[in-house]
């Protein structure tokens, strides 16, 4: 039986471009594996790799690196791990995760990987291999690699299994032929794309078969992170009776929705469905339903891409019981990184009663809201819109604990921004405060009170100048 050379791990470069020494080292290596590892290419992977006996090469050019552990050690490591010293060939460690980073490691430095399974832990680690390449590898003399001679049975995305038809190529099929497929097609990153490119040539037949395959997987496949682009594309072609059974179905759930809001692919594939709507009862609808989880979209990063959508092309009236039950909430949604910025942009985009509900709340929870690291942004916001009444309601609200506020990492900041941003007489009031305080002589040494009192000055010096 001819031998043959086992397939080896992938390198991410070629290995001459590191070791000098690499020419001589691989025709001793494959020779002596050749002689004593002989296996026709009929074997399967788990048989080759069994079939290994790397035992120990004493002849091998002195390069610095050897196989101890199965990569390239440095310094002590690199002396105390010899060849032929009954030294393990082949990863050391104790799981996949830790193999995978060790590898990814030795890349990272060295632009290459090179390893060998060890025989101890094949089955675990070509398992787990297998599974997260989404293959298993041919091997031979040949080591060059088509995506047509992969024998693929685990997707890498979701976990779910790859279907036999989805390895042939689909350029020469039509939409017709996968009758059935398509929603395992649309899941695969290479069936999504060819998805796409045919929904937007398809016919009206075509597009209704699409449609009727996914709709009743619509919430699923808008979570997906490639079949969240299909959606996209079915809604930008679908007809009006299409687009509204999207939407019945999506908001079928509220916590489905408020779910697909807060996926980064689900928040993309809701905006396309919004960007389409063009009925008042569609968005009446659909407000409806994502306005139970204002709370939590505020204080998600994606959820809040949905909410500034919302705010910023639908009415006051679409938008007036959503910012009701954010102004419901806004002390915990004030008190959270994301939800401060998302409270100041409702601040932007509301009027009427929304807006004075909003005021109402923040102003009502200002003294508290001036001491945390998030929430007083939200207070300096109030004062930085320069309403009158509104921040003379908040100075109000804030007197009698300037003092205080000026000896707080954050509370000084919000007296700073009273100072700059109120007219006379409420500035000449917090002046006066702060110098009738009991503690003023201590915030003139304070980290934080010190650039109050420097505030103060500089205003009393304008209004001073002024007069």
């Amino acid at each position: 039986m001819e031998s043959t050379v086992p397939f080896l791990s992938p390198v991410s470069q070629s290995p001459e471009n590191h070791f000098s020494f690499y020419h001589n080292f691989e025709l001793f290596y494959m020779e002596n594996i050749a002689q004593n590892n002989s296996f026709d290419q009929t074997q399967t992977l788990e048989s080759a790799f069994s079939g290994l006996n790397v035992s120990g090469y004493p002849d091998l050019p002195d390069s610095g690196y050897q196989f101890g552990g199965g990569f390239a050690r440095a310094g002590q490591d690199r002396n105390n791990n010899v060849i032929g010293e009954g030294t393990k060939v082949g990863p050391d460690v104790e799981s996949w995760g830790a193999f995978m980073y060790s590898s990814y490691q030795l890349g990272s430095s060295r632009n290459i990987e090179f390893s060998i399974l060890p025989s101890s832990n094949q089955t675990r680690l070509l398992s787990a291999a297998a599974s997260a390449a989404g293959c298993t590898m041919p091997f031979g003399l040949n080591n060059n690699i088509n995506r047509s001679s992969f024998n693929t049975s685990k997707l890498c995305n979701n976990n779910q299994t790859r279907h036999h038809w989805l390895h042939e190529p689909l350029n020469c099929l039509s939409l017709g032929d996968l009758r059935g497929r398509l929603v395992a097609l649309a899941k695969d990153q290479y069936g999504c794309k060819f998805l796409q490119k045919s929904v937007e040539k398809a016919s009206k037949e075509e597009i209704d078969m699409v449609f009727m395959e996914v709709i009743d997987h619509v919430c699923e496949l808008m979570s997906n992170s490639f079949a969240n682009l299909v959606v996209q594309k079915v809604v930008d072609v679908c007809s009006e009776e299409q687009k509204n059974q999207i939407l019945l179905m999506v908001i079928k759930n509220r916590f489905r929705l408020v779910e697909i809001c807060l996926n980064l692919h689900g928040a993309r594939a809701v905006q396309k469905l919004l960007e389409k709507l063009t009925t008042q009862q569609q968005i009446s609808l659909f407000m409806s339903a994502l306005s139970p989880g204002a709370v939590a979209l505020s204080k998600d990063l994606n959820g809040h891409r949905v909410i500034q959508y919302c705010l910023k092309n639908f009415s006051d009236e679409d938008n007036k019981y959503f910012l009701n039950v954010v102004a419901n909430n806004c002390y915990q949604i004030a008190l959270d990184k994301c939800g401060c910025c998302a409270l100041k942009h409702c601040l932007d985009h509301s009027n009427g009663e929304a807006r004075a509900h909003l005021f109402q709340e923040i102003i009502a929870n200002a003294l508290n809201l001036a001491k945390d690291q998030y929430g007083n942004y939200v207070v300096q916001h109030i004062l930085e819109l320069k309403e009158t009444q509104t921040t003379e309601r908040l100075l109000r609200q804030l007197q009698g604990n300037y003092a205080s506020l000026s000896c707080n990492r954050y509370g000084s900041n919000v007296v700073e921004r009273c100072l700059l941003e109120s007219q006379e007489p409420l500035t000449t009031r917090i002046i006066v405060e702060l110098l009738r305080s009991p503690i003023v002589s201590t915030l003139l040494l304070d980290p934080f009170g010190n650039y109050v009192i420097q505030s103060a000055l500089s205003v009393s010096k304008a209004l001073y100048d002024s007069i």
